[in-house]
């Protein structure tokens, strides 16, 4: 099954560790033993790269070959060490989405340069910002969010809420944006035509192979395009239901129990007799 595979790359969040964990050691250990076997490994995450970087080092994992950011719009090539950025959410686009959000109690995020932008500087916010290191910005109207371009706009919601959010960005479903889950509590908004499936044929097509070479593992709808587009799309048990099925496999444990891990040892390890 895994005799063509090139590159394994995985979802941060649900997938690699939990939500603002630290990686396991065994995980750790796992990635080194990928690339001493020659095969390439890399993360793909609805953060930016900046963040990516700082989260990756942190575990001690160095020169990752490929980072996916944005949920496909920054793509970090380590084979040539080059960034590239791709489609953009437009002002007015930004402006529909709070329209959109209006019903329900939300907090706007954005990443704004090396910085989060908020409506609230919450517990949420605090968390994501201590986690990475990162500055932030209170914003001092909601035009603030949509004065110029942006590859996406995030609304921190109440659980209890997302099913309704769900619903009301699928009857205001829009040609040019979409909508993602990506966490119990988030609602992302970004151009229709980002994805980390994109980004990630992008890479294939800079170093010399196919989506076919890729074992991608993920959890939520925003890893969905990924996983159909990977030669073998994995899907975390603790993922949601549409993301299970757009996947090729499911894993046997939940992120909780390192659950891509116990894949790459006992299923691709154990096939590759390493």
């Amino acid at each position: 099954m895994f005799e063509n595979t090139k590159l394994v790359i995985c979802d941060i969040d649900g997938t690699l560790v939990v939500t603002h964990q630290k990686l396991s050691e065994r995980a750790r250990k796992a990635i080194e033993k990928l690339r001493e076997h020659g095969i390439l490994f890399g993360v793909a995450s609805g953060r930016n790269i900046g963040d990516l970087s700082y989260i990756v080092g942190s575990w001690g994992v160095e020169d990752v070959d490929v980072i996916i950011g944005l949920n496909g719009s920054e793509l970090y090539d380590g084979i040539h060490d080059k960034t590239y950025k791709y489609f953009q959410m437009e002002p007015e686009w930004i402006k529909e989405t709070f329209d959109i959000m209006r019903p329900f109690n939300f907090n706007p995020v954005m990443y704004y340069g090396k910085a989060y932008m908020c409506g609230v500087y919450d517990t949420k916010v605090h968390y994501s910002v201590q986690f990475t290191k990162s500055d932030y910005i209170v914003a001092k109207s909601e035009e603030d969010f949509y004065r110029e371009p942006n590859a996406k706009i995030m609304f921190r919601v109440d659980e209890k809420d997302m099913p309704a959010v769900e619903a009301r960005a699928k009857e205001f479903e829009s040609p040019y944006y979409k909508a993602n889950k990506t966490q119990a509590t988030l609602m992302e908004f970004q151009n229709r035509q980002a994805s980390k499936a994109y980004a990630l044929d992008q890479f294939c097509q800079l170093n010399g192979f196919t989506l076919d070479n890729i074992i991608a593992f993920g959890d939520t709808t925003n890893d969905n395009e990924m996983l159909k587009a990977a030669g073998i799309g994995v899907c975390m048990v603790n993922g949601s239901d549409d993301t299970k099925a757009m996947a090729d496999i499911i894993t046997e444990k939940p992120v909780e129990e390192d659950g891509w891990v116990d894949f790459i040892e006992n299923v691709f390890f154990k096939e590759k007799g390493w």
